[in-house]
């Protein structure tokens, strides 16, 4: 609340589009079409900070990162409140279920991607809940998978080490299973490629780096493989983007109509 108050209030400087969306934020904790309900955003926050650590980095003062507890920045937790915590009043179905995030280069973006990868599945778990890593490169897929394969073997929770969670890395398959006595939870980084891809079946999508996809169908993919789920997220995130007539450009189009109130679209969040 600070953080949005600190940006309505004039006291943050911040682009027109996050005004916007902090605008939209206030009118819906006043709308009588949706609740605020802590429990989900608060588990997910909780699950990021108390068993996730940085794999690499420096702060400013040069003191390195690297075992350091993973704590949310104010902008991360203003993103999982409002993913998770809106839902349709009266019911347990989240508000929104698809979502565009700006964060700029070198302000933890990629592994907020894959700790977010990991609350949600834990969160959603007793869905039997799958999850994909996408990126137009499997590269920077492997990014958030490395970044969570090591926080895994960290704790302990790697199978070859006596843990619950499966790890597969090889040429073939970067993948992350466990089964629990309430449910389980598969996660899996791949790169997008709408030729070889389906028949995915998932009930959340990160979409990482998202301007560089080269056409709807690699994130449309994903949309479609949601369809059997009520509670699906699909989340494109990305640091910039300056070809205006490609897939991120005309997605940007549609979002600033969303902002200014030109096209109604109450399951589409905008970061």
């Amino acid at each position: 609340m600070e953080y949005a108050e600190s940006i309505r209030d004039g006291r943050k400087v911040t682009c027109l589009e996050l005004r916007q969306a902090v605008e939209r934020f206030f009118r819906d904790l006043e709308s009588p079409d949706y609740e605020l309900d802590a429990k989900g955003p608060e588990f997910c926050i909780g699950i990021i900070e108390k068993t996730l650590c940085h794999q690499q980095g420096e702060r400013l003062d040069g003191t390195p990162l690297r075992g350091t507890p993973f704590l949310l920045e104010p902008f991360h937790k203003f993103i999982i409140y409002n993913l998770l915590g809106f839902k349709l009043a009266g019911t347990d179905v989240v508000r929104f279920h698809e979502a565009l995030i700006f964060i700029p280069r070198k302000n933890i973006k990629t592994s907020f991607a894959a700790a977010l990868s990991w609350a949600l599945s834990l969160w959603y778990r007793r869905s039997g809940s799958k999850m994909y890593i996408a990126s137009a490169a499997l590269m920077q897929s492997l990014e958030s998978f490395n970044f969570l394969n090591y926080n895994i073997r960290r704790m302990g929770e790697d199978s070859r080490d006596g843990g619950n969670i499966r790890v597969i890395d090889n040429n073939n398959e970067h993948s992350l299973s466990c089964t629990l006595p309430d449910g389980s939870f598969y996660i899996r980084a791949l790169a997008a490629n709408p030729d070889s891809q389906d028949s995915l079946n998932c009930n959340i999508a990160i979409c990482d780096e998202i301007h560089a996809f080269k056409q709807p169908k690699q994130y449309n993919l994903f949309k479609e493989a949601q369809k059997a789920y009520t509670n699906k997220l699909l989340i494109g995130i990305s640091t910039a983007g300056d070809n205006e007539q490609g897939f991120l450009g005309q997605r940007l189009k549609y979002c600033r109509k969303i902002l200014d109130g030109t096209v109604k679209d109450e399951q589409y969040f905008i970061f």
